[in-house]
């Protein structure tokens, strides 16, 4: 039954989420290695309420720079392509993400911070430990639980028997899925980011955040993911019916050669950064 249900899925997604024509161009332009700089500002430029999103994320407090940025060519020239892709993506994925994810307890807007969250704490701590692409780090923290979204949407019966096993034997949501399903939302998360075309490292980081130990690629990145949700669900990001019942691995932290006093300063960092993610999707 779980590869009927997973093929299923894998089947009524389409390339990529329903975005406006705008966002999907430059969303496509961010993974194309042959774009430039200047051909994601001219797709951007036609959509003025995306712009005003781009410039307030390249003005936050969180990208720390001394005078306001005014143009999304500016912006490039700030930020840096890297990092203006990784903006791009960010902001292309909020109507996807931002929504009740019933499922897994999350009010409309919980997922999204979180998602979002997870992202610039994974970035912080990618700078930290001197990860050589800090926007990789981004990406991966932003849609390490992209799953959750598609489960919720395409198992609706199956998550009731999900919600009553994790509640009666104390399980973490991913194991009570991998008993009903026969996948979890890692899984199926790790299967839409192939689809969409991201690189295999990103991939895997979504298919082992909570299980870091199982990474073989890019160990480092999928352990960066995990201590960056961690951090997030214990500030109270997106905590959901299932968030705390996912312990921080010693083996992450030994990974990255992370001791509890940097991880308390991470924690510390990372609450400032939370005080941001209101403006930035305001």
């Amino acid at each position: 039954m779980g590869r009927d249900i997973e093929q299923r899925i894998l089947k009524e997604i389409k390339d990529l989420p329903p975005f406006s024509a705008i966002a999907n161009r430059a969303l496509k332009l961010t993974k194309d290695p042959r774009s430039s700089a200047i051909d994601i500002s001219r797709v951007i430029s036609y959509d003025p309420a995306f712009t005003a999103r781009v410039l307030r994320m390249a003005n936050s407090a969180y990208y720390g720079f001394a005078r306001k940025v005014t143009t999304v060519s500016e912006a490039i020239v700030i930020l840096g392509y890297e990092t203006l892709k990784s903006v791009v993506l960010a902001l292309t994925l909020q109507n996807f993400y931002d929504k009740e994810v019933r499922g897994y307890g999350l009010e409309r807007g919980d997922l999204w911070k979180h998602s979002v969250g997870c992202a610039l704490a994974s970035r912080l701590i990618a700078g930290q430990v001197k990860y050589p692409s800090i926007e990789e780090a981004f990406v991966a923290g932003l849609l390490h639980d992209v799953g959750k979204v598609i489960l919720n949407q395409f198992v609706g019966e199956e998550i009731s028997k999900i919600i009553e096993l994790s509640g009666s034997e104390g399980l973490p949501f991913a194991e009570a899925e991998k008993r009903v399903l026969g996948f979890d939302h890692q899984d199926i998360g790790s299967k839409v980011a192939e689809k969409w075309n991201f690189n295999e490292k990103v991939v895997e980081a979504i298919r082992s955040h909570h299980k870091p130990d199982r990474a073989k690629k890019d160990p480092e990145l999928t352990a960066i993911v995990h201590v960056a949700d961690f951090i997030c669900l214990s500030l109270g990001l997106g905590i959901g019916s299932d968030g705390m019942l996912y312990p921080l691995k010693k083996e992450a932290l030994d990974l990255l050669k992370l001791d509890e006093l940097e991880i308390d300063n991470l924690i510390f960092s990372a609450y400032n950064i939370t005080e941001e993610i209101e403006k930035i999707l305001a």
